[in-house]
């Protein structure tokens, strides 16, 4: 490994991170892209390089090894890049200026290279409006063949990122297409407008785990963008103690209405806390996703205040939420036609795209707290447009109101949907008048589970199966049912 300091290479090192200009004069800060690029251009497997930069740097992009064996690592605050006006390109990528030309090109993904690793370092993206930062082509994001990203790594394995602050990017503030093996440990992504995604992964990409980052973001803290880039599959997707405030969580979509029909699977997300504008989980943009194209997702120990926790738009095959309290909130929300029913939910039609039909295999609810602050209508499960749910479990749900507030007639709310088995494990009645309306029970398959007569809920004896201890709707009483007869329940 070869280590290159930045001041030893001839590098001015004159640059205001806050606004780019040079803190020794007040006047124009000196590009040290090209001094920076002709230093690392050498990186190999035999000869990999890392840039040690000891201050602040002024650069037109830096332009990096496509194949990678190359890092760059600051000194903590103070230390880093600011993107110069009129750069019209990504601030940091590898390969050559126009690698990232077509933005979208569509499979086949090529051969990836390995080993790039940044840390401890700030990257101003300088977003500027279109005519004044890094983009002057007239739009904020870049120009109409590529959006102008913070980072934009492509075509890679072996990612590091490490205590890497990115703020105030024309478009994403990390790009990583067609990689594998990356993590992401205590980085800052902080910027505002819609396109500024935080981790944006196009397809294909494996085996990524984010930990203890914090997304201050105008759109999608993190994006799992299946059809985008190369396009492909994503799997094996680790995200534990972060923090959001963004438009969402986690964007999670593999169709987008044209023939390219990608998967989604092993997504875990734990111990995270925030505020989404449209909800944690925007799943689809669109109908037409294989069976299952979100194979799995697991959602635990969280702490969200959103809209909904999942905005759903295409199929799914196995979703957990475990312990996750969910506090409704509409304050920013953006509900597009055809949405009507606009009450927030744990899983609800997505109030961008909620115009899809989905069909999921399994929905499971584990210890899950729906808080109220305001007196406003909510429910656990509102299912629209034909969509379907396999099998729907409650093993632990309440609803905790910290007024005294009108309560929920229904845990679930079934529009033109549907659920074929409905499995009450455990849920506390207080605050909830109904499992469903009384007309949504034919919209239900079977109703099973060891908890549904605590929850002292009326139900049809024809939802009911056998086994089961109920309260009839037709006599009010405890009941149940033995080879399909209604008898009376004396436990």
């Amino acid at each position: 490994m070869t280590y290159l300091r930045a001041s030893e290479i001839g590098c001015a090192l004159d640059c205001d991170l806050y606004d780019g200009i040079n803190k020794k004069t007040g006047g124009k800060a000196t590009d040290d892209a090209p001094i920076i690029n002709a230093a690392m251009a050498g990186a190999t497997a035999d000869h990999p390089i890392t840039l040690i930069i000891d201050g602040a740097a002024l650069i037109s992009g830096l332009f990096l090894p496509a194949g990678g064996h190359w890092s760059i690592a600051g000194l903590g605050c103070g230390t880093g890049f600011f993107v110069k006006r009129g750069t019209n390109n990504d601030g940091i990528h590898n390969g050559p200026p126009e690698v990232a030309i077509p933005f979208d090109p569509g499979p086949p993904a090529p051969a990836r290279g390995q080993n790039v690793s940044l840390s401890n370092f700030t990257l101003n993206g300088n977003q500027g409006d279109g005519r004044h930062g890094n983009s002057t082509s007239g739009t904020r994001q870049g120009s109409h063949e590529a959006w102008f990203c913070g980072i934009n790594l492509m075509n890679l394995d072996n990612v590091h990122l490490e205590n890497v602050v990115v703020v105030n990017t024309p478009a994403f503030h990390f790009r990583l297409s067609n990689v594998g093996n990356v993590t992401a440990k205590g980085c800052v992504m902080q910027s505002f407008g819609l396109s500024t995604d935080g981790l944006h992964f196009d397809g294909p990409a494996n085996d990524i785990t984010i930990s203890k980052c914090n997304f201050s973001c105008g759109d999608d803290s993190i994006a799992l963008n299946c059809p985008e880039g190369f396009s492909g599959n994503i799997s094996r997707v680790t995200v534990t103690n972060c923090t959001f405030d963004s438009l969402s969580l986690m964007r999670l979509y593999t169709t987008y209405g044209s023939d390219i029909r990608n998967r989604i699977d092993t997504v875990s997300v734990s111990n995270c806390t925030g505020t989404l504008t449209e909800a944690a989980f925007l799943i689809g943009l669109s109908s037409g996703s294989v069976a299952n194209s979100v194979a799995s997702l697991t959602v635990s120990d969280c702490n969200l205040t959103a809209p909904a926790i999942l905005g759903m738009a295409e199929n799914f095959g196995d979703i957990t939420l475990k312990n996750v309290t969910f506090t409704p909130s509409q304050e920013h929300v953006v509900w597009n036609k055809p949405i009507t029913n606009r009450l927030s939910a744990f899983l609800r039609p997505s109030p961008l795209y909620g115009g899809g039909t989905c069909v999921g295999s399994n929905l499971v609810l584990e210890n899950c707290t729906l808080v109220r602050n305001k007196d406003m209508h909510a429910a656990a499960v509102i299912l629209e447009n034909g969509s379907n749910i396999a099998n729907l479990v409650f093993n632990g749900f309440a609803m905790l109101d910290s007024e005294s507030f009108a309560p929920l007639p229904g845990l679930m709310m079934m529009g033109r949907g549907s659920v074929d088995q409905l499995v009450l494990h455990s849920v506390s009645q207080s605050n909830i008048q109904a499992a469903v309306s009384a007309d949504g029970f034919a919209k239900i398959g079977s109703v099973w589970g060891e908890g549904v007569l605590a929850t002292q809920w009326e139900f049809p004896d024809a939802v009911m199966a056998d086994g089961v201890p109920y309260i009839s709707a037709s006599s009010g009483l405890p009941s149940i049912k033995i080879a399909g007869v209604v008898e009376l329940y004396t436990g």
